[in-house]
């Protein structure tokens, strides 16, 4: 299972900088709804690939069930950490955006 959490992660990350390109990042309701489509897509991606790799009996009531709750579970953490979150991806974009010219000579 270690390698489908890294897959995921992966792909979390990989969705995140598509949605950074596309949404804006100051909106709480932007960054919510984010949350919930990519842990939905994770969700949906990590159940098809233990049906597929580990022969799991496929049952959608149940995945529908544990989705709901997952999405719900995240996107509540996200209203709780989100000023915390908003200050460290402020100061990490000021980081790697800023310019690092050198003013002196040498």
């Amino acid at each position: 299972m270690c390698g489908i959490n890294g897959i995921m992660l992966g792909l979390a990350g990989f969705m995140g900088g598509r949605f950074d390109k596309s949404f804006s990042k100051d909106s709480r309701i932007t960054v919510m709804l984010i949350v919930m489509g990519v842990t939905f897509i994770c969700e949906l991606v990590s159940y098809i690939l233990r049906i597929v790799l580990l022969g799991m009996p496929i049952s959608v009531w149940k995945f529908l069930e544990i989705s709901v709750i997952e999405v719900i579970f995240n996107t509540m953490i996200v209203i709780i950490i989100y000023p915390l979150l908003q200050k460290s991806g402020n100061l990490i974009e000021r980081i790697f955006k800023e310019n690092r010219a050198l003013t002196r000579y040498f």
